[in-house]
């Protein structure tokens, strides 16, 4: 892949040969992504819910299954004889602009703050910055979750599935397709004891899914790199141990976690306002045949 970004037509596909191969494999390399992602992870995740494996081991599987929406984009990549290699190497982009990493590192912790603030104005919480991890761990916790806790799941969700419903969709409606497979995903985590999303709120977290899958959208479009939105992803996790009116014990109530969502859906819409839901970017959306060539079905 170039560092120039194709031209897109209203539909998303890239003018020149080949372009409505792609374009019409789009949506059949959505569906295979969707069910490799959530038969891998599933599988894992039933485990403790089906006695096969104690509940106390959960949080390997937990983390173990966080790799499904790779292992999902490797079974659509393969299934349409695509090249996994060609995929890494046109998302896995480091040159780009410095401030792309800025946004990622910042925006996290700038949405704790702002989500504190509303739990505090409008549902009168105080703040009680004591209760919060030493902040010298926030740094480390945002390169262990980019690795392994979260952010590695960009691969698969804006690295693949988000420019594959790119080639048909808007840029916001496709971001918000992947947001319900996305939150439909995490679905399993709420129902076993020990996993992460267990004590969290459900609809608020959903909420934040679909206005959450909408800022990655930007930041992956706007850059041409999942490494920004890994990076992202791997600030929201542990942001949750820093939310200033008490930590984790706070973000875990209704009114915490409402509260950091009404910060997020704020910055998606601000986002859609000022970009638009076309490309959600000053470039072209990115499309599954900007990153990957498939392979006519004459050739398999």
């Amino acid at each position: 892949m170039t560092t120039e970004t194709p031209t897109h037509d209203d539909a998303g596909s890239t003018r020149g040969g080949g372009a409505a191969v792609d374009r019409d494999d789009s949506l059949r390399s959505f569906a295979l992504f969707v069910a490799g992602t959530l038969t891998f992870s599933w599988g894992l995740w039933a485990l403790p819910l089906l006695g096969v494996l104690p509940p106390s081991s959960m949080g390997i599987l937990a983390r173990v299954g966080g790799f499904g929406p790779f292992v999902g984009a490797l079974v659509a990549l393969t299934a349409s004889d695509r090249s996994v290699r060609e995929w890494l190497r046109s998302n896995l982009r480091v040159r780009i602009p410095a401030r792309w990493y800025g946004y990622a590192l910042v925006l996290p912790p700038l949405l704790a703050g702002v989500g504190g603030l509303v739990h505090v104005v409008v549902f009168g919480a105080s703040l009680d910055l004591k209760a919060i991890n030493p902040l010298w761990f926030y740094p480390v916790a945002v390169v262990l979750v980019f690795l392994v806790g979260g952010g590695q799941e960009e691969l698969g969700w804006r690295g693949f599935a988000q420019p594959a419903l790119q080639g048909r969709l808007s840029a916001a409606t496709a971001s918000l397709v992947v947001g319900v497979v996305w939150a439909l995903w995490h679905v399993p985590l709420f129902f076993v004891p020990g996993s992460p999303q267990g004590d969290l709120p459900f609809v608020p977290y959903v909420v934040a899914i679909l206005a959450s899958s909408v800022v990655l959208a930007w930041l992956y479009n706007a850059s041409g790199s999942v490494l920004v939105p890994m990076l992202y992803h791997g600030g929201i996790n542990p942001i949750a141990a820093y939310f200033p009116t008490g930590g984790v014990e706070a973000i875990g109530t209704a009114t915490g976690y409402g509260s950091y969502t009404i910060a997020v859906v704020a910055t998606a819409g601000l986002l859609l306002a000022v970009y638009g839901p076309r490309h959600l970017s000053t470039r072209p959306r990115v499309v599954l045949a900007d990153l990957v060539a498939s392979v006519p079905e004459v050739e398999r």
